[in-house]
């Protein structure tokens, strides 16, 4: 018997970004409202302060919208000395919240800085990490995994734009440098195209660890003249970079049926990130969603 299709949006379709400065924030209500009218069974948590920070209230407000918890992003500083160390708490403290409103995945991704956004989409291959900063971040994910473990909450790793996790080299570096049996990956379809990789092959090469996905596309256009211009990452996003599924590059049928043909089961969570509000250009995040999210649907029929 086939697995259920597990389908989740997270609150950066709707402009919630932990960076400052990002755009117009709808209300927190708002935004779930409209992931559960578009027919979402889960959300991820989004930026810090956006949903109830109570466990208890949290999964109340989900409840009342028959939507659960899926998961968060935790960016962490993967390029300091440490190896992102001095983040272990903080992140710890976020999958316990996990744990106690009904998730079960840590989101983790290297926090990026004002220099990698700038260059994001046209890294050059010798701008990356020694191996020496690869070991420690390494052991630092590995260890983050396995204080989560007893939580019931396991961590994957999503590569990102803008950040020092972006091309394949480097997320090939991370998981050479990671533990399979605790450090999985977030594909992010995306993230991926941005980054300079096909999420397909990405896929097939690392099946096994492939343990959540989000779903985005990419206007090849708009990423072309990012390229180009020398445009920086949140510039391009609010430029329109990522549009609803089945518009833009991404080859989502090869990608679906690929993940089903390997036993994928997990969640499928919508992340078009947009910037909303002045002076970018007019979206509808619930309409965005919903296109989505039927073209979706259509590639299980």
């Amino acid at each position: 018997m086939a697995s259920p299709l597990l389908l989740a949006a997270a609150p950066i379709t709707w402009g919630v970004c932990e960076l400052p400065g990002w755009g117009a924030v709808p209300e927190p209500a708002v935004v779930l409202d409209e992931m559960a009218a578009a027919g979402f069974q889960g959300t991820e948590l989004g930026s810090p302060g956006f949903l109830p920070e109570d466990p208890k209230a949290l999964r109340a407000e989900l409840h009342k919208r028959a939507l659960q918890l899926v998961g968060a992003f935790c960016p962490l500083p993967l390029s300091a000395p440490d190896g992102g160390e001095t983040a272990l708490d903080d992140a710890l403290a976020l999958a316990k919240k996990l744990a106690a409103a009904g998730a079960h995945m840590l989101v983790a991704a290297d926090a990026g800085d004002e220099r990698r956004r700038a260059v994001a989409g046209r890294v050059h291959v010798d701008d990356t990490l020694a191996e020496a900063q690869w070991r420690r971040a390494g052991a630092f994910l590995d260890q983050l995994a396995q204080r989560c473990a007893p939580l019931d909450v396991r961590v994957v790793f999503h590569p990102h734009a803008g950040t020092y996790v972006e091309t394949p080299q480097e997320l090939d570096a991370l998981m050479a440098a990671t533990s399979p049996d605790l450090i999985g990956i977030c594909l992010d379809t995306g993230h991926l195209v941005y980054g300079g990789t096909d999420p397909v092959d990405v896929a097939a090469r690392y099946c096994d660890r492939v343990r959540h996905v989000h779903v985005k596309d990419v206007s090849a256009d708009v990423l072309e003249r990012a390229r180009r211009e020398k445009t920086d990452y949140s510039q391009a996003v609010g430029n329109g970079v990522f549009t609803p599924l089945g518009r833009g590059s991404v080859d989502f049928p090869r990608l679906v049926r690929g993940l089903r043909d390997r036993g994928y089961d997990g969640w499928w969570v919508l992340e078009q990130d947009v910037r909303l509000g002045s002076p970018w250009p007019d979206q509808n995040p619930a309409e965005n969603a919903e296109l989505s999210l039927n073209y979706l649907r259509s590639l299980f029929t």
